[in-house]
């Protein structure tokens, strides 16, 4: 399939270990046209976000004109929380390091640059967002016009009806910045959720991350990354595989059968001392107010088999 052809999408991302899969396998899929990138602070602060940002576009051999917009540094409404342990490992990319890039980075702010990309092309920009929504939530809040005009902003977050990540009931994106987790899942635009109910149910096995790992060029690399990140997922989890979350949400708008999706409403919660960044999701009967689709079931092992055919296309 011919890139231009592809399904538009901008991504919003804090990498981290599976932002920067999720980077290698927008790049690599033919069934979307990625337009641009814009970071937020989440899984690092931003000037590491940044610099991951600018390094695994390098990487994966992207344009160079290739819009690169950073964002916000924190949440819409309170402190920014610093995450006590490294899942993603030094630096953010499990340990690896990458050379310096050289790309510049647009002068606007990635809230206003996302609105304008929106209003370019009304009802055809897909906007991934895989980090916390505070750059998607003021883009909502300063400009509901752009948010109408997406085609749907697809969100890895939140864990309605299993446990979560951060805490027993919150994932770490919503939980980063829930008040903008909130305001997305309420009244911005089509939302399509992927959340830890199916992440956790798509499990990478760690031979796959080490055949990775075992090849050249950019695959190599990918499967270095993975391998680290996955060693510490499964010494937390015990499990025999591990979640590549933002992945999964990429694999979404490429790949949307992947997914078995269910439509209801949802929103956040911002105020519970323990249940703080919840998803509460309902699915029940019709008749109810549907304002978003929720991805409830996951073909794990094609997902498995996608993400490792689309970085082993990065060998050389």
């Amino acid at each position: 399939m011919d890139r231009a052809h592809g399904s538009p999408l901008v991504i919003d991302c804090d990498p981290g270990v599976d932002d920067a899969i999720a980077l290698l396998m927008a790049l690599a899929a033919p069934e979307l046209d990625l337009r641009g990138l814009t970071t937020v602070a989440g899984n690092v602060s931003l000037p590491e976000v940044n610099r991951n940002a600018a390094r695994v576009l390098d990487l994966a051999g992207a344009p160079d004109d290739l819009p690169l917009v950073s964002g916000l540094d924190g949440p819409i409404a309170r402190t920014r929380r610093v995450r006590d342990e490294p899942v993603h490992g030094e630096g953010g990319l499990g340990g690896v390091h990458l050379p310096p890039s050289k790309r510049r980075f647009h002068d606007a702010h990635a809230v206003d640059w996302l609105a304008a990309q929106a209003l370019a092309e009304p009802g055809t920009l897909t906007l991934a967002a895989i980090g916390p929504l505070s750059n998607v939530a003021m883009m909502v809040r300063r400009h509901p016009e752009a948010a109408a005009a997406l085609r749907e902003v697809v969100v890895m977050g939140g864990a309605a009806f299993v446990q979560g990540n951060t805490t027993p009931a919150a994932e770490f994106n919503f939980f980063a910045d829930p008040e903008a987790a909130r305001l997305v899942v309420e009244s911005g635009p089509a939302v399509r959720i992927v959340g830890l109910d199916v992440t956790r149910a798509a499990l990478f096995p760690p031979q796959a991350a080490e055949r990775l790992a075992s090849m050249s060029g950019a695959a190599g690399v990918a499967g270095r990354m993975l391998d680290d990140y996955g060693r510490r997922a499964q010494a937390r989890s015990g499990l025999a595989g591990f979640p590549v979350h933002d992945a999964l949400a990429v694999s979404a708008v490429s790949h949307p059968r992947l997914l078995g999706w269910e439509a209801g409403q949802a929103t956040v919660e911002c105020a519970g001392t323990i249940t703080c960044g919840a998803l509460v999701a309902d699915l029940r009967s019709p008749g109810r107010p549907r304002n978003i689709r929720m991805a409830c079931s996951v073909d794990a092992e094609g997902f498995a088999a996608l993400l490792s055919e689309r970085l082993s296309g990065y060998a050389r």
